[in-house]
């Protein structure tokens, strides 16, 4: 059987052994890197969110695969252990629009402004819809993208 040598240790390289490993023995696949430790560049310092479909309509088709191959390797290994896989539910968050009352400017205060005037009204929002960790205010804007069938961490 042939050598098949991989230049890179980053998560390219490692998950193209894997699977190299699947079809011939791990004895024939070789990591080449240069550094001494796996994972030291971006794919070490890399966060990730997976996301089934939020692709272009040209790579639309590989939304799924891939999400679903990562969900796929996280309960194969324990993912959620391992590599802190975990579903996550997505939701988009706006603060209100708004103009400042007075000048903002580097000359604020002689042109008769107040610092206050760019603060926003404060006032703490109750919305049991809200994760708990969110601190709301009057006018922001909360919706939910996704429930966790659809988007991922790791």
């Amino acid at each position: 059987m042939a050598s098949t040598v991989i230049v890179g240790g980053g998560i390219i390289g490692i998950a193209t052994a894997y699977y190299l490993s699947e079809h011939q023995p791990g004895s024939s696949i070789h990591l080449v890197d240069s550094s001494a430790t796996l994972f030291a560049s971006a794919s070490g310092f890399a966060g990730g969110f997976l996301a089934r479909d939020w692709f272009h309509e040209d790579l639309a088709s590989l939304g799924p695969l891939s999400f679903d191959e990562h969900e796929k390797l996280a309960k194969q290994f324990n993912g959620r252990e391992k590599w802190l896989y975990a579903n996550s539910v997505t939701v988009n968050y706006e603060l209100p629009r708004r103009r400042p009352k007075g000048s903002t400017g580097q000359d604020w205060l002689r042109e008769g402004g107040s610092r206050a005037d760019v603060i926003e009204e404060r006032g703490e929002v109750k919305d049991r819809n809200s994760p708990p960790w969110l601190r709301r205010i009057k006018g922001d804007a909360l919706s939910l993208v996704d429930n966790g069938e659809g988007t991922a961490v790791l």
